[in-house]
């Protein structure tokens, strides 16, 4: 009898299970897409703060190319010559930004270096 009860219970047991285990995976796969999504910001986040980085050290070796290389130029030709070697730079690297941003990084550096002069 006992045997017939099983038996009898078995498609039910089985489609509980089942449910259980879908019910199981689905939030598994929910968990895992959030800690994607986070991940994600942050490496995006991280990459995006070493590209800034790596922009102001070649905006300060472009400048200081400039400025050694380039020492007889007037300073419109300067900052060209050191906008040129940046943005071949940052290319050569990957790195997509516009001539602008570069502009900004070098008379950052610039500025500092000024700076630190006075």
């Amino acid at each position: 009898m006992t045997e017939t009860i099983v038996q009898a219970a078995q498609p039910y047991i089985t489609a509980i299970v089942t449910a259980i285990i879908g019910v199981l995976a689905t939030m598994v796969i929910a968990g895992l897409k959030q800690v994607q999504t986070k991940v994600d910001k942050w490496l995006e986040a991280r990459t995006i703060a070493a590209q800034r980085e790596t922009i102001h050290k070649v905006a300060g070796e472009a400048f200081a190319l400039a400025q050694t290389a380039f020492k007889d130029l007037g300073g419109d030709a300067k900052l060209q010559e050191a906008l040129s070697y940046a943005l071949k730079q940052l290319g050569s690297r990957g790195i997509s930004v516009s001539a602008q941003e570069v502009q900004a990084a070098i008379e950052k550096a610039y500025l500092e270096y000024y700076k630190n002069k006075i």
